[in-house]
C-alpha cells in the first residue's frame, strides 16, 4: 500500500487513536465474534499487487501503527512513497533510530502504545489482540482503471475536512504531469 505525494501527512492525535481503540475494544468485550469493520479504504491498483490509497490513509496508517503497539506481525507493506522521511520513521518502529522522523507517526504510535496501555488490561490482552487480528476489517474498494485519480480524490475529500487551497492547487498541477 502506497501513500502518494497528494496525500496529507499523518495527522491523527491523541483522541481520534483513542477512539479506535476504544471502539475496538468494546466490540471485543461484546464477545460476539463478527466481524467489526472500523472504514473504508480507497485504492488504485497500480499492478503487481502494489495500491494507491486514494482514501483512508490516516485509518490506515493508525492500522499499522497499532499491529506494532500490538506486536502483530504483518506481511503487507505500507510505504510513503514519495516522502523518505514519513517511510524512514514508520520502518524504524519501535526505536524511531533515524536522523529525520515524521513527529505525526512517531507520536501516532506513542498514542496508540498509551491507549492501548490505559484500555485495554492485562487479563484482556491475549484475547484483545486476537480479535483484533480475526474480527477487525477495512472494506477495501479499488476504483476503476479508467478513472480519474485526481478527480476522485478532490469529491472524496469534499466531506469531512475541506481540502486547503494548497492541497486542491497540488492535485490540479499534478493532474498535468504525465507520469
Amino acid at each position: 500500500y502506497e501513500i502518494p505525494i497528494y496525500q496529507r501527512n499523518y495527522a491523527w492525535e491523541k483522541d481520534e487513536i483513542t477512539a479506535l481503540v476504544q471502539d475496538v475494544y468494546d466490540a471485543y468485550k461484546k464477545v460476539s465474534g463478527r466481524p467489526y469493520y472500523i472504514g473504508t479504504l480507497v485504492s488504485y491498483h497500480k499492478g503487481d499487487r502494489v495500491f494507491e490509497i486514494i482514501d483512508g490513509q490516516q485509518r490506515l496508517t493508525t492500522i499499522r501503527l497499532l499491529l506494532d503497539a500490538l506486536n502483530i506481525e504483518y506481511s503487507n507493506k505500507l510505504t510513503y512513497r514519495a516522502r523518505k522521511k514519513s517511510d524512514d520513521t514508520l520502518k524504524s518502529i519501535p526505536r524511531f533510530n533515524v536522523d529525520e522522523k515524521d513527529s505525526g507517526i512517531e507520536n501516532g504510535y506513542r498514542y496508540a502504545v498509551s491507549a492501548i496501555g490505559d484500555l485495554v488490561s492485562d487479563d484482556d490482552m491475549a484475547g484483545f489482540i486476537a480479535f483484533f487480528k480475526s474480527n477487525v476489517h477495512i472494506i477495501h474498494y479499488q476504483v476503476p482503471k479508467d478513472i480519474d485519480l485526481n478527480h476522485y480524490f478532490e469529491i472524496m475529500n469534499s466531506r469531512g475536512e475541506q481540502l486547503e487551497k494548497h492541497e486542491i492547487v497540488k492535485a490540479k498541477l499534478m493532474e498535468k504531469l504525465d507520469s
